[in-house]
């Protein structure tokens, strides 16, 4: 992962706030909810990821007019190894003390437009889950150059706001940029912040390791902001992760896909008409091993059942990933079941940017709303579409037709086709390419990245033909990239001694061959 050189703020523990009558730059903020609340925020499922994705939508939404969003997360250990220290901040325009006390409000009035503060219950929302409802937490912002404003938790029903020139962080908790505007705090019980990976793996403790994975959710989550525009070849916003003094940029993480399709349609939403585009297609699994960092992701795309699906993009945010049943229907109306026929399966919907209150999402954002009728309005209009059944099969013999197509409209008189067989078990060659003059070409076609099986593949193709009295001209290997060392292996597999007629005279040598889609023009 790339690094970056950074500007340590000054380590030191969590702030503890002394009582509120000894300062005059002190204020007291009710909490308009009651003690139980904090403990039932604190219990709605939400994962660290989820908290994390809060506080970011609260940073990107408060960027400066003009300005590229720029957001660091640090990680860092805590004396008691049970729980992590976070901080989240940012560089944009801070809270004044009225802000921030309707921040804490439990759902309080989105300030803007901007629907990444679509319900105002987000900041608490988060605050609870992360910290486990009644743990510490801190918030230290400001509007203008100055003195911060700080508030410390744990929630309780009056919150004390306290003014302070300098930031104090807990030891080892380092902003990549100086100065920021708003830095939020958070002690976090490491069963939450193990929840970043899936059950069953939660045992981890190494940060530079846990950081790994919430990149790999940022990206996600975020691959509209940290895209370089066509235009400007920036991005909207940058976050950078940072564990000690290792700061690591996040990517964006698009969603690894080949063979794809794309369907535009319109939809009536808030009162407008909306053009929505929908891309489908197969799960590009070696796309999917390089794209965090040049490494594999570990939690989407991983061509499981809880991985299918497709994306939802609304504007530059993802809000919803690996959805399947929760959109498409079985005939009896029911959802469709989660099935590994449905494993490479994978696909983007993307909604334009639209006015908050249209295409709500949860209250705690962790899906989307399905009380809201524009959502079944949008759903439908994907029932036309629906997800492919074995996406991989289905992508080769496709990709098969297209292959003879081109071969055909090149040369119209040879006879291209897919239903020749050899050996007694009918074994079929993928395409055949053969003339009257003796050219018998052979391809073996794969969707996704060619693998050493499949040049054996080729070879038993050849063979049966020599067997049956037909001698092959070429063996082309044709797929969407090959695996480490194919390039190698090509020339021994040439070198190897080819078969005897059935008559006992010698055949030709092996001519096989690789060739990728993007060289045959075959994307």
């Amino acid at each position: 992962m790339n690094e970056m050189n950074l500007t340590n703020t000054v380590p030191a523990p969590l702030p503890k706030l002394p009582s509120a009558d000894s300062s005059p730059d002190r204020h007291e903020i009710h909490i308009n909810i009651t003690n139980k609340a904090f403990d039932g925020l604190a219990r709605q499922g939400m994962t660290f990821p989820q908290g994390n994705c809060e506080v970011v939508d609260n940073a990107l939404a408060a960027a400066l007019p003009g300005d590229k969003a720029r957001i660091c997360i640090a990680l860092a250990p805590d004396n008691d190894q049970n729980y992590l220290n976070l901080a989240v901040a940012d560089w944009g325009r801070g809270m004044d003390l009225d802000a921030l006390t309707n921040a804490l409000q439990l759902g309080s009035l989105p300030t803007g437009t901007n629907r990444l503060n679509e319900h105002g219950f987000g900041l608490l929302n988060a605050l609870a889950c992360l910290s486990g409802g009644t743990g510490d937490w801190c918030i230290y912002t400001r509007s203008q150059p100055g003195n911060y404003y700080r508030v410390s938790g744990p929630f309780d029903l009056t919150m004390i706001v306290e003014q302070v020139d300098t930031l104090d962080l807990a030891s080892g908790l380092n902003l990549h940029w100086a100065d920021p505007s708003t830095v939020v705090c958070v002690r976090v019980p490491m069963t939450i912040a193990r929840t970043m990976q899936r059950q069953g793996n939660r045992r981890l403790t190494d940060l530079a390791t846990m950081r790994t994975w919430l990149i790999e959710h940022l990206g996600v989550a975020y691959r509209g902001f940290l895209a370089l525009d066509s235009e400007t070849l920036e991005p909207s916003a940058k976050i950078v992760v940072t564990v000690g003094d290792s700061a690591v940029l996040v990517p964006p993480i698009h969603v690894p896909m080949m063979m794809t399709h794309t369907e535009h349609f319109q939809v009536e939403l808030g009162g407008q008409i909306v053009t929505l585009t929908y891309v489908y297609g197969l799960l590009d699994r070696s796309m999917r091993d390089h794209l965090v960092q040049g490494g594999k992701v570990r939690y989407y795309y991983q061509g499981s059942q809880p991985t299918q699906g497709i994306d939802i993009r609304l504007g530059k945010r993802v809000i919803a990933t690996a959805q399947l049943g929760e959109i498409w229907r079985k005939e009896d109306g029911s959802a469709l079941s989660r099935h590994n026929a449905y494993n490479d399966f994978v696909g983007e919907l993307l909604i334009p940017e639209l006015p908050r209150g249209v295409l709500s999402t949860l209250t705690n954002k962790t899906g989307i709303d399905r009380t809201d009728p524009d959502w079944d309005k949008v759903f439908e209009a994907l029932a036309a579409y629906p997800p492919v059944k074995n996406a991989q099969s289905a992508g080769e013999k496709e990709l098969r037709l297209r292959w003879m197509q081109m071969l055909k409209a090149t040369n119209p008189e040879d006879d291209v086709t897919g239903e020749v067989t050899v050996w007694p078990t009918g074994t079929r060659i993928d395409v055949t390419d053969r003339t009257k003059s003796g050219k018998c070409d052979i391809y073996e076609l794969k969707a996704g990245k060619g693998e050493p099986q499949d040049l054996y593949q080729l070879r038993m193709y050849w063979d049966g033909l020599v067997l049956s009295g037909v001698q092959p001209t070429r063996g082309v290997l044709l797929a969407a990239g090959f695996a480490e060392h194919m390039a190698a292996m090509l020339p021994l597999m040439n070198a190897l001694p080819a078969p005897l007629f059935p008559d006992g005279s010698p055949s030709a040598p092996y001519n096989f061959s690789l060739a990728t889609h993007a060289e045959k023009q075959l994307v």
